[in-house]
């Protein structure tokens, strides 16, 4: 009997120890969805948004997927609404997420945000150097942005398809990350943007099996 208690006691110290985060533990996959309305899912139902569809495709396990996206945010520092200033940017890093999917770009093609292009890149690195300083050493994904069909909400096309597009490419190119690119998959689907600008329930499907797509390919 003394025998099985001491058994029974060391199995469960270390049942207990492999729950805790340690230098020799892997951490439970978390794939943290920042970006900008599109992430977010403008007027769309919580479980129509594309974080909520990649969940559903990714895993059973609840919360495994997060929804960071912020309406109307850039990356720009010196942008009308700058991701740097969120709370839920604050929540991403907390989180300590294992997967970041970065969605970004198109309020930065406003006219009032574009003034600081010069700065977009250097922005863009900080942000993404933000999460791979996390003690969680994060997989990042960059999101080509998706075409804009319509002018609404001062967003301009051209902008980010010429610019913003290219240099997010540059960007991947130069720090060896993986992109996803929405503009290439979305390009002639206007069907599928309830203003030009944000996907409908159908189009954020498309994009949650992208995504899935991307990061589940070894």
């Amino acid at each position: 009997m003394k025998k099985f208690f001491s058994s029974f006691l060391v199995g469960s110290i270390g049942l207990f120890l492999s729950g805790c985060t340690s230098d020799t533990t892997t951490p439970a996959e978390k794939i943290a969805c920042i970006g900008t309305s599109i992430t977010d899912g403008y007027v769309l139902p919580i479980d129509k948004t594309y974080p909520t569809q990649l969940q559903n495709l990714e895993s059973s396990t609840p919360n495994k997927v997060l929804n960071y996206g912020v309406g109307g945010c850039a990356v720009l520092k010196k942008s009308d609404i700058p991701y740097w200033s969120a709370q839920k940017y604050q929540y991403a890093l907390n989180w300590r997420p294992t997967i970041v999917i970065v969605e970004f770009g198109t309020n930065d093609s406003k006219k009032q945000n574009w003034q600081y292009k010069s700065e977009f890149k250097n922005d863009y690195l900080d942000l993404i150097k933000s999460f791979q300083k996390l003690s969680s050493a994060p997989k990042i994904y960059l999101c080509i942005p998706p075409p804009a069909f319509s002018k609404n909400f001062d967003v301009d096309s051209a902008v980010v398809k010429n610019e913003i597009a290219p240099l997010i490419r540059t960007i991947a190119k130069e720090n060896n990350l993986e992109t996803i690119d929405l503009y290439t998959l979305m390009l002639g689907k206007s069907s599928l943007f309830i203003d030009g600008i944000h996907p409908t329930a159908e189009g954020a499907s498309l994009i949650a099996n992208e995504v899935y797509k991307v990061i589940t390919t070894k």
